[in-house]
């Protein structure tokens, strides 16, 4: 039997529940829970709980049980992120060395849940950022960054304007682990300012892709994504825009992720009347419509400046 939106959702976890609809990754989701922010019908929620048909669950004190009942439509955004724009305000960061806006202040509003970045990127990244309004998406391909390619393009202070690339290693030691590379290659520049494109079958960390040429002596000024699990970063878009991700890219991502994209409820309307089944009341039919057709041919009808004779009322008029 195939389970209805409402059913699936009893199904999961409060914290798998919340981060679907976008309110939070279900790390946050947890990380609240245990913090207390989040509730369950007045008392802290833990990340085993399951929200039931009933349930009131708020988050740092609003209500959030209407969104939890609602499927909203999967959203995907592809946006420029230049070099120094956080992603998110920093609590810590001085006054007057603070960005005018964050990337989130620059996205629009989605209504009912927020946008969560895919592919985690530091104020000094810059490139292809993508972000949903499904937690449900952005937690399954965070735990796939493994399975999922991605290209950048590094500026590099070489040597000599002769460098080749090919005596780079096509691995690295990064946060105790071994990071492979696909290809790395020239991607022009002048002088010892060189730009090279490297591809991986992961998806890691810009960290990783500076390790890579920083661990060789050599100084890195800039990384760019350029590519991610298939999408490039539009040409004609602007540092600082954003585009929504066509659909049938959305259902490749989903895909990718493992999932089945969520179908928006529709509101019920009502059918359109067919014009055979309307119920007309019959027009008014005027005196003269009224008459039969065989006086119009006798004459007998009153003309359309005739008065109508007084009725007499059995008196007698005085005479002057």
């Amino acid at each position: 039997m195939k389970l209805s939106p409402s059913m699936r959702e009893e199904s999961e976890r409060l914290h798998k529940l919340l981060a679907h609809h976008g309110l939070g990754s279900r790390r946050e989701v947890e990380k609240w829970m245990l913090a207390g922010r989040v509730l369950l019908n007045g008392r802290p929620a833990q990340p085993g709980d399951r929200f039931k048909e009933g349930d009131r669950v708020s988050v740092d004190g609003q209500d959030v049980t209407a969104r939890l009942r609602a499927a909203g439509k999967a959203a995907v955004l592809l946006y420029h992120k230049p070099q120094g724009q956080p992603v998110q305000a920093q609590a810590d960061a001085a006054a007057e060395t603070a960005i005018e806006q964050t990337v989130m202040e620059r996205l629009p509003v989605v209504r009912g849940s927020r946008w969560l970045v895919i592919n985690t990127m530091q104020p000094g990244d810059s490139g292809l950022l993508v972000l949903t309004s499904d937690g449900r998406l952005a937690d399954a391909l965070r735990r796939r960054s493994e399975r999922i390619p991605s290209t950048y393009v590094a500026r590099v202070l070489v040597p000599t304007p002769e460098f080749d690339p090919a005596s780079l290693p096509r691995t690295v030691q990064f946060n105790d682990q071994t990071v492979a590379f696909e290809s790395i290659e020239s991607a022009g520049g002048e002088g010892t300012n060189r730009w090279f494109r490297v591809e991986a079958s992961h998806s890691h960390l810009r960290a990783a892709v500076r390790a890579l040429f920083e661990i060789q002596g050599l100084k890195v000024s800039r990384v760019i994504q350029l590519k991610y699990a298939g999408m490039e970063l539009p040409r004609g878009l602007p540092r600082g825009k954003h585009q929504p991700l066509p659909e049938h890219l959305v259902d490749r991502l989903y895909e990718l992720a493992g999932l089945t994209k969520p179908v928006p409820e529709m509101r019920r309307t009502r059918a359109p009347r067919v014009a055979a089944d309307r119920q007309r009341k019959p027009a008014k039919r005027s005196v003269r419509s009224a008459e039969p057709a065989e006086k119009y041919e006798r004459g007998e009808t009153r003309s359309a400046g005739a008065s109508r004779p007084r009725k007499s009322t059995g008196k007698k008029r005085s005479g002057r």
